[in-house]
C-alpha cells in the first residue's frame, strides 16, 4: 500500500512539472488582419509586429531576434505542389542565389491546399521557409534567426500556421 502511495505521488509530481515545462512556453496571443484583409493571424502580444505599404508584414520577437514575415499573393489558378516549389525555388535563387532541389521540401497534410517547408542556411542565417495555398491564395511565411531556431521558436510558428485563416 506505502509503495502504491509513493509511485502515485512521484506520479503526480511528474506529470505537474513536465505540465510546468509545457506552460513556460505558452503566450498570449493577439489576432492581426493586414489591411488586405487576406488572412488573419494570431501572433504573441509581446512580439513586435509591422506592415510595409505593399503588404509584408513582419513579427519580430526582441528578446530572440526570431523574425517571421508574412507575403501574400493572389493566384492566376490553383497550383500543384510541383508548381509551388518550383516558384519558391525560383524566388530563393533570384534573391539568394542558392539553388534549392524539389527533395529540399517537406510536404504537410493539413487544412490547406498545400504546405510546404523548407530548411536553409542564406547568408549565414538561418531560415525556414513555408509556403500554404488556399484555392487561388498563397501565403509565404518565412523565419530567420542568425542563431540556430530552436524547437520553442518552430513550434510557436507552426501553432501560429495551424491557427492561420486565409480569407
Amino acid at each position: 500500500m506505502r509503495f502504491q502511495k509513493l509511485a502515485l505521488i512521484s506520479l503526480f509530481v511528474g506529470i505537474n512539472l513536465s505540465l510546468f515545462a509545457q506552460n513556460d512556453t505558452l503566450r498570449t496571443m493577439r489576432s492581426f488582419v493586414p489591411t488586405s484583409n487576406a488572412y488573419d493571424i494570431y501572433y504573441p502580444l509581446d512580439f513586435l509586429i509591422k506592415e510595409t505599404e505593399n503588404g509584408i508584414v513582419t513579427i519580430t520577437d526582441t528578446a530572440t531576434q526570431l523574425n517571421i514575415t508574412i507575403s501574400n499573393y493572389s493566384l492566376e489558378k490553383k497550383v500543384t505542389v510541383d508548381e509551388l516549389i518550383a516558384l519558391l525555388n525560383g524566388f530563393l535563387l533570384d534573391n539568394y542565389q542558392k539553388e534549392h532541389k524539389p527533395q529540399d521540401w517537406n510536404l504537410y497534410e493539413s487544412k490547406f491546399d498545400q504546405f510546404i517547408e523548407l530548411k536553409t542556411t542564406l547568408d549565414n542565417t538561418n531560415w525556414i521557409w513555408y509556403a500554404v495555398t488556399k484555392k487561388k491564395k498563397l501565403l509565404v511565411i518565412s523565419i530567420n534567426k542568425e542563431n540556430t531556431i530552436n524547437q520553442n521558436e518552430m513550434d510557436l510558428v507552426t501553432l501560429m500556421i495551424d491557427n492561420l485563416i486565409i480569407h
